[in-house]
């Protein structure tokens, strides 16, 4: 699999995975369903084997202007914690804060963490996995 495709396998998964939490935490149910339950443990493992793969594959590749791009998109996705602070407050008993608090926890987690590899990996050229425009030595 070419790191672009790992990349967008990657962010994807995120999507999905982060999608669970929410339902949960939304539908605040004393009784979760079941198969929501396991299909957010499946979805889970998938993540957390693409972003180290992701990762591991893109140590190597990750350069500055991948870093700074990282960073920027870190302050984008924390200025969602005041969103969620506030919603706390206006439809805080509607919510299972449990529920969603460790669920966007970790993956936040493991998106902070993996994210210039990511953006390495969707900035690599399909075919090599070097940057997209860096000619081979």
């Amino acid at each position: 699999m070419s790191p672009r495709t790992l990349g967008r396998t990657c962010v994807a998964l995120f999507i999905l995975s982060t999608a669970f939490p929410v339902a949960a935490g939304v539908l605040n149910r004393s009784r979760p369903l079941r198969w929501m339950g396991i299909a957010d443990v499946a979805v889970a493992a998938l993540l957390f084997f693409a972003a180290a793969g992701v990762a591991t594959r893109g140590r190597n590749a990750v350069t500055d202007r991948n870093r700074l791009m990282a960073f920027r998109v870190t302050q984008l996705v924390t200025g969602i914690i005041p969103v969620v602070i506030a919603a706390y407050f206006v439809v805080g008993e509607f919510v299972d804060w449990t529920v969603l608090v460790l669920g966007l926890a970790w993956r936040s987690w493991l998106l902070f963490y993996t994210l210039p590899f990511l953006v390495a990996a969707l900035a690599a050229d399909g075919q090599s996995g070097r940057p997209a425009g860096q000619a081979q030595r």
